[in-house]
């Protein structure tokens, strides 16, 4: 045979050794034989070494050195067999991956026909580190966090807020009376010489008679953390022209200068029992169907508790109290004088409020709601003081002028004032109600889904002032030492003489009331939550002077507080997921007592998120 076909030989030998060197985990006893030894082997590739070296292809030296291999090449084998049986099984879509590092640790073992159990450390820990980095990719796509990502107590943080752009109109009627005094601008300030022998100067008044246009913002953000499956905190700040408890509009303009930000809200909720919440702080308002009653920006400072519970598949009821402090007094009081004609408990300002209401559901598509709350705002009726000197810094019932007001409740001076000098003839003057308030609130709607998006409501809202007493007024508001009624509002001008002496012409008379209600319809999806969704809705209110405590009513209407009544119309929109524009008109006008007609207009652009 010749080199060239020797050599082939051998090549071919090698390569088919190779090819089967696997075979040895079943019979290795096999390759530790030599050629010379035994009768045929069980092992293919020995019997063909033995037959290359008969023909001379191989010589014994060959053949045993190519028998060594295949022997460390099976105990090889043998020990990855040995490792695969005590590993875990590795997943299916990692054996694919990992092929290419296994061939190059052990390339017998990675040949094609060869099933591989075993997967090396290395590339193990590339694996996990590969799906870990998928994970945390999907989670960042979901808006998902990895429990080992943030601390604990940052996962039961939850960030909510909107933001409002609006632009808003006035026009007031060109008949309207030009002299509505801001008592509630000299009730914050100094108070108010009316003496005009000594004052020339005009108190602040309230714009009538000139339209105008504002754009203004709304932004809130609030922050829920969740500190225990039972207990809730929350706190909110907002945007707000001014500190004032019935609007967080914020009016732009000012020379591009900062807004001011305040703090909204800041409350706890406790939830003892299921159903049940214990509510401390300044808080969202616990009591419900009160639009009549609250402007819907009020928030609530004090403690509040709720229960609701259902009773079957049909009724469903709820109960709601709370106390909330208005004002107390303060601690230097009574400042310079000399003694308080009232104990000091007597003279904090308080608000005891309850409600009962209950739900029917005639069927999924039909359900009505009934409720009946009592407010009773204890401490803040005025009190007229004892004899106080003009020149004095401080009268004894200054404290008990409200701390915030809108307009339309009967107001009086609380100061009974005396001069000693007879040259200096100043009346300065603060102003308290006139009235008491203990307001029983009835509301109850119907609500009727008229297809799977299309929603009716249809609500009604009686308010009275149980505490209002027209002959209790006016004795508060009369001054017995000068005679006089220190009443500074809602008086009437008689145009004509009635029968009786009841309204001389000419003379002004007394006129206020202690009814409100108001009647509402609506329709459209219930929520506005979407691209799509509406809502249109029409409302007439009715608000007699002394009804409610002007300083919590809606701001917008009649521009806030009571005596007054007219419409209300709006619509809204959705533009995308969580905006919507709207728009309302309200126009509306005095009750009794000098001429008033405004009418508004508010265009809103809102996004909540």
């Amino acid at each position: 045979m010749s080199s060239t076909s020797a050599h082939k030989g051998r090549v071919l030998a090698l390569a088919l050794l190779s090819a089967t060197a696997l075979s040895g985990l079943a019979h290795a006893q096999d390759a530790s034989s030599l050629p010379s030894q035994g009768g045929p082997s069980q092992n293919a590739t020995i019997n063909l070494i033995r037959a290359l070296v008969k023909k001379k292809v191989l010589t014994a030296a060959e053949a045993e050195a190519m028998i060594a291999q295949a022997q460390a090449e099976a105990d090889q084998a043998r020990a990855v067999a040995q490792a695969a049986q005590s590993a875990n099984a590795a997943a299916a879509t990692a054996q694919a991956s990992a092929a290419g590092a296994v061939a190059a640790v052990s390339p017998a073992s990675a040949q094609p026909g060869t099933s591989v159990r075993y997967v090396p450390q290395f590339v193990r820990d590339q694996i996990k580190d590969e799906v870990r980095a998928e994970v945390l990719a999907d989670a960042k796509t979901q808006g998902l966090v990895a429990p080992d990502a943030v601390p604990e107590w940052v996962r039961g943080i939850k960030i909510t807020g909107d933001l409002r752009g609006r632009y808003e109109g006035r026009f007031f009627d060109n008949g309207n009376a030009l002299d509505f005094v801001n008592i509630g601008a000299i009730n914050a300030g100094s108070p108010y010489n009316t003496d005009p022998g000594t004052n020339p100067n005009n108190p602040p008044i309230l714009n009538s008679r000139k339209d105008r246009t504002y754009f203004r913002i709304r932004a809130r953000i609030g922050v829920e953390a969740a500190i225990d499956p039972d207990i809730t905190a929350y706190v909110r700040i907002a945007t707000g022209s001014q500190n004032n408890p019935v609007s967080t509009n914020q009016t732009l303009g000012g020379y591009f200068s900062n807004k001011d930000l305040w703090l909204d809200r800041a409350y706890v909720d406790y939830r003892p029992v299921d159903g049940a919440h214990v509510l401390v702080g300044r808080m969202a308002n616990p009591f419900q169907a009160a639009e009549l009653v609250w402007d819907e920006d009020v928030n609530l400072d004090g403690v509040a508790g709720s229960y609701a519970r259902k009773f079957g598949g049909a009724f469903s009821a709820f109960a709601v109290a709370g106390a909330f402090p208005l004002d107390y007094v303060a601690d230097d009081g009574p400042k310079t004088a000399l003694s308080s004609i009232k104990t000091d408990s007597d003279k904090d300002k308080w608000i005891f409020a309850g409600q009962l209401g209950g739900a029917w559901s005639a069927d999924d598509s039909l359900k009505i709601s009934l409720s009946a709350a009592y407010y009773d705002y204890s401490g803040v009726t005025g009190a007229l003081s004892p004899s106080c000197s003009n020149i004095a810094d401080y009268c004894l019932t200054d404290y008990s002028r409200p701390g915030f007001a809108q307009r339309g409740n009967t107001l009086f001076a609380l100061r009974d004032i005396t001069t000693t000098d007879p040259t200096n003839t100043a009346s300065p003057q603060y102003y308290g109600l006139a009235s008491k308030f203990r307001v029983l609130d009835v509301s109850g709607a119907i609500d009727w889904d008229l297809a799977d998006d299309l929603r009716l409501n249809l609500a009604g809202h009686y308010a009275r002032n149980l505490a209002y007493d027209r002959s209790e007024v006016l004795a508060r508001g009369f001054n017995p030492a000068s005679g006089l009624s220190q009443i500074a509002n809602n008086n009437e001008t008689c145009s004509v003489d009635l029968s009786g002496g009841v309204c001389p012409a000419g003379k002004s008379v007394f006129k206020s009331g202690d009814t409100a209600w108001m009647v509402k319809a609506s329709i459209g999806t219930a929520a506005l939550e979407a691209a799509g969704d509406w809502s249109l809705s029409a409302s007439y209110r009715h608000i007699e002077p002394d009804a409610l405590l002007d300083a919590f009513t809606d701001s917008d209407f009649h521009l806030g507080g009571t005596n007054a009544e007219g419409w209300t119309l709006g619509g809204s929109y959705g533009l995308r997921r969580h905006t919507f524009v709207g728009a309302r008109w309200i126009s509306s006008q005095e009750i009794s007592g000098p001429p008033f007609k405004v009418d508004l207009m508010q265009v809103d652009l809102n996004v909540k998120f």
